[in-house]
């Protein structure tokens, strides 16, 4: 504040005898869209606004309201009829917090959503203005066609009452990727200086970034170039958008974004005049506000804050390895990726070789071990460039794991006792949306983690309840119970190794004698083995695979995902099935085997598959591309759940 004042009793010792009022300082605002106002107004934007906050009308009004060429309360929308709500309503707002009393602020906004920065170079406006697309001509019109020209001739009304202080702009994405546009920029601000006989020394230009990459700015790439204006105006000083919250189209920011962006305009101007401007506690909070962006056409942002960071990865089963991560200016992290595949998908930060999940994202991999971050990547769909009549983004097809408008089942975490490992023992049970009004007993559907998965996994992670949720609503698959264990038994052999058949038998014993009886007790259930199903992914497709066959007493209906029995067992453990086939031809009504191309266990479950066609025992078959994956495991869930009980 105190260079401030000392540089105001200067200007006034050698000004007093001009008529402008050098406490009335007024702001030149420039630019397209985003300086035009993209955001719809809401009602707290226009109470609350001071009477020392001025406009000055650039244009008119059809209904009269406002005249060219003078002076109004900056209410908004202060560029012209129709248009929203600009960082300009909360940058005079905020100066007036830290100005005293007796001083104002007044802006003179001439503004162009899509224009070019040609558009604001005399010598180019005429030939820019034949190529204009059609709904940019009367934005041209209200200007006379020339919006230089007009921002020129307010300038010089405003002067008559007070100072010019210093230049906002916001263009850019139109010149996206440009190097000549610092340059250009150049020329508009020194055009403005002579044009307005304006020293560059008492008034900074203010160059606003466009929605950043941190919250999958379309045309984030240009900040770059943005952030160089320093270099070639030294009086330029960069605002940054990080974290600012944007529009449906990822080239606005919303209202939220452009209030937050105008405090930031006004914190590096009062920082020029020397006064301390004194954040409010959220300043920074929409740089922590959505820890993953959703993009159009399926892509998708990551961040992370880490500012004192050397290096951060990417890394995720979408991606063949981790990827590098881009550091912005105030130390946040991003990375714009396209998967080929909408999905699911874990995926975790490498922060100077450390692995770490997302600090921000509170849905984790359920795992004994590292647990991961869960990220779902959208279907693709295309926007416009935000003018009117352009697209908007189209709805996403439905997807088997998508939380629909439909009959919701209940999850409920369970406790029980077994005898067989001597402790308390989790357990996640689904129950479907009727169970709680209709009185009726249910088939059961056992479903097995894989290795170093939790109870929880096919819960958060498989979406058991959602897939399930909707193919019951859709007639695909009939109401059932599915019970979800915690499969390990203790230290995991290799599948590939007789040791593994203790462990399944383990297992087997823990399913039959302890889980079971407990769901049985606890629950209303269909108890023979026409209405019992198992499955299991990886390890627990294993376990899945051991237990039914191994009581085909209990177990009618079976299923494996991306796992498998070696030849070797089944000629050890049932060697009764390879000399009658007919023992689970005829008992069992479904024998199911999913996998994928990728899968470090396909040639493994291939030969499974094949020793029981060389035995004569029949069996169903799912081959799909990819790995060993959640991803894979959803969609053999999503196709033996249509199967079961049927």
């Amino acid at each position: 504040m105190k260079k401030f004042l000392l540089s105001l009793v200067a200007t006034l010792t050698v000004l007093t005898a001009t008529a402008q009022d050098r406490k009335f300082h007024i702001f030149l605002c420039f630019g397209q869209s985003n300086m035009e106002g993209n955001a719809r107004i809401e009602p707290q934007d226009s109470v609350g606004v001071s009477d020392r906050f001025l406009n000055l009308s650039a244009v008119n009004f059809s209904d009269k309201s406002r005249k060219m060429g003078k002076w109004y309360k900056a209410l908004p929308p202060l560029c012209r009829e129709n248009t929203g709500l600009t960082p300009v309503d909360y940058f005079g707002r905020t100066l007036l917090e830290y100005l005293p009393e007796d001083h104002k602020v007044g802006i003179v906004h001439v503004a162009i959503g899509g224009i070019s920065i040609d558009g604001f170079l005399p010598d180019r406006i005429d030939e820019y203005a034949k190529t204009a697309p059609e709904w940019m001509v009367p934005m041209l019109a209200a200007y006379d066609g020339h919006p230089y020209d007009r921002l020129v001739s307010m300038g010089k009304i405003a002067k008559k009452k007070g100072v010019i202080s210093g230049i906002l702009m916001h263009q850019g994405e139109t010149n996206t990727g440009d190097p000549e546009w610092p340059k250009n920029v150049k020329t508009v601000y020194e055009n403005l200086l002579r044009d307005l006989k304006l020293n560059a020394e008492d008034v900074p230009l203010l160059v606003g970034e466009v929605v950043s990459a941190d919250r999958g700015g379309q045309c984030a790439a240009h900040n770059a170039v943005i952030d160089t204006i320093d270099r070639v105006i030294p009086t330029a000083h960069v605002i940054p958008a990080d974290g600012l919250t944007q529009n449906f189209d990822f080239l606005h920011f919303n209202a939220n974004g452009y209030r937050e962006f105008g405090k930031r305009y006004a914190a590096e101007m009062l920082k020029i005049w020397g006064i301390d401007y004194k954040p409010e506690a959220n300043y920074h909070a929409p740089k922590a506000e959505s820890p993953l962006v959703h993009r159009m056409d399926g892509q998708v942002t990551f961040n992370l804050d880490a500012p004192n960071a050397k290096e951060v990865l990417l890394s995720s089963q979408f991606l063949e390895k981790p990827v590098p991560m881009v550091k912005g200016k105030n130390g946040l992290w991003t990375l714009t990726v396209k998967p080929e595949k909408r999905d699911i998908y874990p995926y975790n930060f490498i922060v100077d070789g450390v692995s770490i999940s997302d600090p921000l994202n509170t849905n984790l991999f359920p795992n004994e071990n590292f647990k991961a971050s869960l990220v779902e990547i959208p279907a693709g769909f295309s926007f416009g460039f935000g003018r009117p009549g352009a697209p908007r983004p189209q709805a996403e097809e439905s997807v088997p794991y998508g939380v629909r408008d439909v009959p919701h089942g209940k999850v409920s975490y369970c406790t029980y006792r077994s005898s067989v490992l001597n402790d308390w023992r989790p357990l996640v049970v689904y129950t479907p949306a009727d169970y709680e009004t209709s009185g009726k007993s249910y088939p059961v559907f056992y479903l097995v983690s894989g290795t170093t998965d939790t109870e929880e996994t096919w819960f958060k992670v498989g979406k058991l309840n959602t897939i399930l949720d909707n193919l019951i609503a859709d007639g695909k698959a009939e109401p059932m119970i599915v019970v979800m264990p915690y499969g390990n038994m203790g230290a995991t052999p290799m599948p590939a190794s007789m040791a593994a058949v203790k462990f399944y038998e383990v297992f087997a014993d823990e399913l039959t004698e302890c889980i079971m009886p407990y769901v049985e007790k606890s629950f209303r259930t269909v108890n023979d083995r026409d209405h019992r199903a198992i499955a299991g992914f990886s390890r627990g497709g294993g376990q899945s695979l051991y237990s039914a066959l191994a009581h085909p007493e209990l177990f009618a209906w079976l299923a494996s995902y991306s796992a498998y029995l070696t030849p070797e067992m089944m000629d050890t453990c049932f060697p009764q099935y390879g000399e009658n086939p007919s023992l689970i031809n005829d008992q069992f009504k479904l024998v199911w085997y999913g996998v994928g191309s990728e899968d470090f266990l396909h040639d493994d479950v291939i030969r499974n598959r094949e020793y029981l066609d060389a035995k004569g025992i029949k069996h169903e078959d799912m081959n799909t591309g990819g790995g060993h994956t959640w991803m894979n495991a959803r969609t053999y869930l999503n196709a033996t759940l249509q199967k079961f009980f049927k």
